[in-house]
């Protein structure tokens, strides 16, 4: 009969008390909390609405669903055009610039066409500093 030890057990385990673990409010260093965040890509969404409104003089209420401060927002879009503006998000070619600013960049990008940004409006905000300030996480 093979007996074990209890004691390398107890080292493995009592060695884990000392490492540092971040709790669910830790964020790495620079990066914003997740209302900043919501907050930074909202802006980002404003200032495409008003480029959207300038060039055609009219924008979908998709586009700020969800922002503070614009609670009254509802989806327009019918489930037909929700469908095209993710297809064309999917299929969108993220700008190089876009893509430099990490993880969130593509992903922002690819959101504000399903919202129903024109991807010709996305690309002019691709090197903003909104998109940079959305992107930062």
């Amino acid at each position: 009969m093979v007996r074990y030890s209890v004691y390398p057990a107890m080292i493995v385990l009592l060695a884990g008390c000392g490492a540092q673990v971040a709790g669910p409010g830790a964020a790495p260093p620079g990066a914003v909390s997740r209302v900043q965040a919501v907050a930074a890509e909202c802006r980002l969404l404003e200032e495409a609405q008003r480029r959207m409104v300038a060039a055609s003089g009219r924008a979908p209420g998709d586009i700020l669903t969800g922002c503070p401060g614009h609670e009254s927002a509802r989806d327009e879009m019918p489930l037909k055009a929700q469908t095209a503006a993710l297809r064309r998000a999917n299929a969108a070619q993220v700008p190089a610039v876009v893509r430099g600013l990490g993880l969130q960049g593509p992903r922002i990008y690819r959101r504000m066409i399903t919202r129903g940004v024109p991807e010709g409006i996305a690309q002019q905000l691709a090197a903003s500093d909104l998109m940079a300030e959305a992107a930062r996480r």
